[in-house]
């Protein structure tokens, strides 16, 4: 039979979770654990806009190296690769594997997806990648013109 510790020793009562009084790890130097850590942060749902004035994102966003330009956004902003897939449409790995280099961002209605959930300044996207505009939806048909 294995010896089963019984008593905590006061080490052991003082590391647990101030949120959720789970047992922290020994690695932990906070005072919550990961998980009501994650649970709590604040993610951001929007990419600050003085991020696309940081020379090298800019760089990154004019020779369309867009994995690049993703993990230059999270490294400034400090975002998770699930925020910006959150904000974007796109899936985590799938950006995952763009930041890496294994895939290309190559389909012109993914790349308008990735730079309108990121809101990237239109003087920065060109002409063709210009973020989409939402427009109200027409009410009615438009009606054809009477030959008289």
């Amino acid at each position: 039979m294995s010896a089963v510790r019984s008593t905590p020793t006061p080490a052991d009562a003082t590391r647990l979770c101030s949120l959720c009084r789970c047992r922290l790890s020994r690695y932990n130097r906070e005072d919550v654990c990961s998980g009501c850590s994650r649970d709590n942060r604040q993610t951001a749902r929007t990419v600050p806009t003085d991020i696309w004035q940081l020379p090298d994102v800019r760089q990154a966003m004019v020779n369309r190296e867009f994995g690049r330009m993703c993990q230059l956004i999270r490294e400034y902003a400090g975002i998770r690769q699930d925020d910006i897939a959150a904000i974007t449409g796109l899936s985590q790995p799938f950006l995952s594997m763009l930041e890496s280099g294994t895939r290309k961002l190559t389909n012109i209605d993914k790349i308008i997806e990735l730079l309108d959930g990121l809101q990237a300044p239109p003087e920065l996207t060109g002409p063709i990648l210009r973020p989409r505009t939402h427009h109200q939806p027409r009410t009615s048909a438009p009606t054809a013109l009477s030959p008289y």
